[in-house]
């Protein structure tokens, strides 16, 4: 089954507040992977977790069977439900045409430096190192870290922004910013 990126992530989100717990670190998948049994007396493996949360690569389609246990997880009967009541509810669209005004990197030169906000008070500077690389310089209330490295091809406004950020001891960990709202703010700094 093809995945909408952003149906997905609200399930995560959901997921992560069912268990009450962060799913950041390989011990967390082992742990959920537990709960998901405990609780449902169903089996998603680690590693069909990992690939689902993007912490190793491999999720381009995700089967059915694990979009339903994950749903039954956090209170749905299945997928479908969940996507019907859930996301419809929170004005998930399978698509729509982009609106936002649009920063995009090819058209920035090396060293340059955009500025960038998100709901709730998110806050970031990231300097462009070139080939759709970016370099954290400073971050408000926000997961990223001074010295973080992020690609991306382009900021929209009012859009979320899906970035893949290298962290240590993390590979290929994709992530997005501005899930609900997209992005408040996009400028370069002067």
């Amino acid at each position: 089954m093809s995945i909408n990126l952003q149906q997905i992530t609200m399930l995560r989100q959901l997921v992560e507040e069912s268990a009450d717990h962060r799913i950041e670190t390989s011990n967390d998948f082992i742990f959920l992977s537990g709960e998901i049994r405990g609780r449902l007396n169903e089996n998603l493996s680690v590693s069909t977790l990992k690939r689902l949360w993007g912490y190793v690569d491999g999720y381009a389609s995700v089967r059915s069977s694990t979009l339903n246990i994950l749903a039954r997880f956090v209170g749905f009967p299945d997928w479908e439900t969940f996507v019907s009541d859930y996301c419809e509810m929170e004005g998930v669209q399978s698509s729509h045409r982009v609106k936002g005004e649009t920063l995009y990197v090819e058209k920035l030169t090396k060293n340059t430096s955009v500025e960038f906000t998100w709901n709730p008070n998110r806050r970031c500077i990231a300097t462009f190192q070139g080939e759709n690389c970016f370099v954290v310089i400073e971050s408000e209330n926000s997961k990223l870290k001074p010295g973080d490295i992020f690609y991306c091809n382009r900021f929209t406004l009012h859009e979320p922004l899906y970035v893949n950020i290298r962290m240590p001891d993390v590979e290929n960990n994709f992530f997005v910013m501005g899930n609900k709202g997209g992005l408040t703010t996009v400028h370069i700094v002067l």
